[in-house]
């Protein structure tokens, strides 16, 4: 649990050096203080003095257990305390050659009280006597002691930026101390009841999208589909999400579009359906408000399941799958004859709105943007958001069939033809 006084740490401390050095076979009175080290007078004494206190960075801003919507301000500061143990003998003031050769035994007796006891909690005691404070009992507290390792430059350093005397001196750490935070002025209701409810259903999740992809090839007469995983579908085209556990209560499919911060809802216009472990749908031109341009998307099923508790009430469960990637590609739903020049136009769509990049090739060729009624052979136009303008580039013999392509936002329509004239 937390503490707000750091002093009950302490206290504990020189507590527990005291009662070890008076239960040592060479112990001899001593005095332990939570003094500096500079403010001992006592012939024989030990400082145990709190010198830095640091944050422990393994808890820092976390949310305490019970609490965790809670503001940072009602978990606990986790601290680390940092001591310098000194010793004194005032037979060292007096040039006594016995003063340094007692300083040293009254630290070593020191050493050895931090090295047997390393962790303190409400069990701890040395000869019956309680060495954790009375205010820290029963709340589960535990002081872990560690002597640091200071390298002797920084010791030295200690001592001289003070222009105190060097002193022979030991470094501990005390580890983790909560520092107590604020409590919440208002908590959530009581308990009245409680038990262990079973829902049927697992998580929703799903493995992939898929889409059929319709093309004639030239000199054929009976077309050909392709499935495709994942889906790349034109507005008006079936998708197919392909998973596990998404039936068993009332099913929504989120989409998500480019730079769109949260997935939308369909909900009905899609006519989404639900036949054991598969979801199908209907693309239409409208994403909930917004419009349904080529691009990369990503869709989820949203389950909401109905089950009834133990007391006769009910209770929804709402669950939602992981995202799986698809593709909204531009359509061509017409392609016109060429002209003896070599232009012809495709109606389909959506060729043009907010961000979208649009691109056509003629068989090996990329054509360039030109203008509409004047173009140059390779080149295209985009008319309006259905209908381009294209003209065949030059080297194409008469009556050969090449393949055309439109690529919108990285989204390729369906495999197409056109003749030359």
């Amino acid at each position: 649990m937390a503490l707000l006084d750091l002093g009950h740490v302490t206290r504990t401390l020189v507590t527990l050096v005291s009662e070890a050095i008076k239960a040592s076979p060479v112990g001899q009175p001593c005095t332990v203080t939570s003094l500096p080290p500079d403010k001992l007078n006592d012939p024989n004494s030990v400082s145990v003095y709190l010198y830095h206190v640091s944050e422990e960075a393994a808890v820092k801003n976390q949310p305490w257990r019970g609490r965790p919507d809670r503001p940072i301000r009602y978990s606990p500061m986790g601290l680390n305390l940092h001591y310098v143990v000194t010793s004194r003998s005032a037979l060292t003031d007096n040039f006594d050659p016995l003063g340094p050769y007692t300083e040293q035994l009254l630290l070593g007796l020191t050493m050895k009280a931090l090295h047997d006891y390393p962790i303190v909690d409400d069990q701890t005691e040395i000869r019956g006597v309680k060495i954790l404070q009375s205010q820290l009992v029963g709340d589960e507290n535990q002081l872990r002691l560690a002597l640091r390792h200071v390298p002797v430059g920084e010791a030295v350093s200690y001592w001289t930026a003070g222009s105190q005397p060097l002193r022979l001196s030991a470094y501990y750490e005390v580890s983790v101390v909560l520092l107590e935070p604020e409590e919440p002025t208002t908590a959530s209701g009581r308990a009245l009841t409680w038990g262990v409810e079973v829902f049927v259903g697992g998580l929703p999740r799903l493995t992939g999208t898929r889409g059929t992809v319709t093309f004639t090839i030239p000199g054929e007469t009976s077309p050909r589909a392709i499935d495709v995983q994942p889906a790349q579908v034109a507005i008006g085209a079936p998708l197919e999400l392909v998973g596990t556990a998404l039936g068993g209560g009332v099913v929504d499919v989120l989409i998500r579009g480019p730079g769109w911060a949260t997935a939308r809802s369909v909900g009905a216009t899609w006519g989404a359906s639900v036949t054991g472990d598969r979801a199908f749908l209907q693309v239409q031109d409208l994403i909930d408000t917004e419009a349904t341009l080529p691009g990369a998307y990503t869709a989820a099923v949203q389950v909401t399941r109905t089950s009834k508790l133990a007391d006769g009430t009910s209770h929804e469960t709402v669950v939602v799958s992981n995202e799986a990637p698809f593709q909204i590609v531009p359509a061509i739903t017409t392609i016109g004859a060429p002209s003896p020049t070599g232009v012809f136009t495709i109606a389909g769509g959506a060729f043009t709105g907010p961000g979208l990049v649009t691109r056509a090739s003629i068989g090996p060729v990329q054509l360039v943007t030109g203008i509409a009624g004047a173009l140059a052979p390779g080149e295209f136009a985009i008319v309006s958001a259905d209908a381009l303008e294209l003209r065949l580039p030059p080297g194409i013999p008469s009556g050969q069939s090449v393949p055309v392509r439109i690529i919108v936002n990285g989204g390729e329509s369906a495999p197409r033809w056109v003749t030359a004239p």
